[in-house]
């Protein structure tokens, strides 16, 4: 009887002691499940989207299919920030983008807020303006990806966009303050007093060629008027801006055959509207290529305007 009550002592002692390196140990655990928690997620966030302007690489789309690559010296031109308060700001060469924009996952909604759109002039002879498939691709984002220093969103049509780091790099020169072209040669007449229809597109930046189906004709269409203006239906948009015509030669140092028929041209698309086309529109790639317009020919109501690129880029159209 005398060693029963110590037994019971050392005995509820160690029940204690053994509880409490248990609960010590589970503490421990615990501790270090929660870091290494903390520290997988820390690494799995890696790159963000947010916090830093990205600058345009390269532009592909499915529908219609076209592949652009952005020089080095333009990139620069069309950037976007995604804000961490959901809003996103960026620019469109010589336009100013902003609006919304929503992820869930690796899922992203981008929606257009107030933007200007205008077509830029080209104070650099050959320059593309992407500024209109770059905002309206946005609009149809799908998903993204970041992977170090390099962002890749997914177009609901299967194009993607590419950007990268904003770079010090000279912007091109532009200037929206650049509101017409000077006047020029008077225009033929042949020219002018017909709805002309697009039939087919060949371009080499970005990168399509394509023929427009009848039915669609009348969505693409361009008029010309006596005082250097134009009016264009691009799909959805309506288009205005002003024109030059000189006579007997191009703006590339090309000569061109003289006369009525035939001459160089230079095309300005001003402000347009804004709405995003259906899949599908050729809406952005034509009016990048009246913006990259430097001749033309007329022969029997069809007309071909030779883009900068030279040919067999061109715009084909008949009245």
């Amino acid at each position: 009887m005398k060693l029963t009550a110590p037994f019971g002592i050392a005995l509820a002692v160690a029940a204690t002691l053994l509880t409490a390196c248990s609960a010590g140990s589970s503490g421990a655990t615990t501790g270090s499940a929660s870091a290494a928690s903390e520290a997988s997620a820390n690494k799995q966030s890696g790159p963000t989207l947010t916090g830093k302007p990205w600058a345009l690489t390269a532009v592909t789309g499915e529908t219609p299919a076209f592949q652009g690559v952005v020089p080095d010296y333009q990139q620069p031109d069309y950037t976007i920030t995604f804000n961490t308060d959901g809003t996103y700001s960026g620019t469109a060469a010589c336009n100013q983008i902003a609006g919304t924009y929503k992820t869930s996952g690796n899922n992203l909604t981008i929606t257009a807020g107030a933007s200007t759109l205008a077509l830029c002039p080209d104070l650099d002879y050959g320059t593309i303006d992407y500024g209109s498939i770059f905002a309206h691709a946005l609009t149809t984002a799908s998903t993204y990806a970041v992977t170090s220093d390099t962002l890749k969103i997914t177009l609901s049509d299967g194009g993607t966009m590419t950007f990268g780091p904003l770079q010090a790099v000279p912007s091109s020169a532009r200037s929206s303050a650049v509101a017409s072209l000077a006047p020029g040669a008077s225009p033929p007449a042949e020219l002018l007093g017909k709805t002309w229809k697009l039939t087919g597109i060949t371009e080499m930046t970005p990168a399509f060629q394509g023929v427009v189906p009848e039915a669609d004709q009348s969505k693409y269409t361009i008029e010309f008027q006596a005082n250097g203006t134009f009016n264009a239906t691009a799909d959805c948009n309506q288009v205005g801006g002003t024109y030059e015509v000189h006579r007997g030669g191009s703006s590339t140092g090309t000569p061109l055959e003289p006369g009525a028929g035939g001459g160089s041209i230079s095309i300005l698309p001003g402000p347009s509207t804004l709405a995003a086309c259906p899949p599908g529109s050729l809406a952005d790639l034509f009016v990048i290529g009246l913006g990259s317009a430097a001749g033309f020919t007329i022969a029997a109501d069809q007309l071909t305007l030779t883009l900068g690129d030279g040919q067999p880029y061109a715009l084909q159209f008949t009245a």
